[in-house]
């Protein structure tokens, strides 16, 4: 005797519309991840350049501040302000390059009885050169578009004859294709041996 059968209802496959509403799913996903993926990374490069950029302001801030704090002290514990400190455009208050001037070691490294550093801004790049001739320059750091320094007496006004401090602002500009990041710097360095003639019983 034979068992019936079970009723099994006819093979069937995707229809058209169907396989189309699968391929548009999976086309969405896949844009959704390559998306995602285009964000995560523009986000990363974006904090990348954020993180060189403080690391340039730090040096940068740090370095100048390192050399410009004994500036005017002689090989004989003197100090010469008047040469000590220099403006690169003597008569302004607000300048765009200056050098420092002291004995013991200069920005490049070179060690001397009266070595100078100058500091000014050439091509994007904060740069630092000797009063050589012809002068040696070295740059320090990248994205620096501008640089003002102002030198400041014991009252904070403005005066290159008697500083006792520099007040400096350098400018900082990045470029990632139209994406423009800036950020300004502005830190004051005391004259070491300016506030110690100016305050000795200190």
């Amino acid at each position: 005797m034979k068992r019936a059968r079970p009723h099994l209802p006819p093979a069937r496959g995707f229809s058209l519309v169907e396989l189309m509403v699968a391929m548009m799913l999976s086309l969405l996903l896949v844009a959704a991840a390559a998306s995602l993926f285009l964000v995560t990374k523009q986000v990363s490069q974006e904090q990348e350049r954020v993180g060189r950029l403080k690391e340039n302001l730090r040096f940068a801030a740090d370095f100048m501040a390192r050399d410009i704090r004994a500036a005017g002290l002689t090989e004989t514990g003197g100090v010469d302000f008047v040469s000590g400190v220099e403006p690169g455009n003597p008569g302004h208050g607000d300048q765009t390059s200056f050098t420092v001037r002291k004995a013991g070691m200069n920005c490049l490294g070179d060690t001397g009885a009266w070595v100078a550093s100058t500091y000014s801004v050439q091509g994007r790049t904060l740069r630092c050169g000797n009063d050589a001739s012809p002068p040696q320059v070295q740059p320090l750091v990248n994205d620096v578009i501008g640089l003002s320094v102002v030198a400041l007496d014991a009252h904070g006004h403005s005066d290159w004859d008697h500083p006792v401090a520099l007040r400096i602002e350098l400018e900082f500009e990045t470029r990632s294709g139209a994406q423009v990041l800036t950020r300004t710097l502005e830190f004051v360095v005391s004259l070491r041996n300016g506030v110690l003639l100016r305050n000795p019983a200190g």
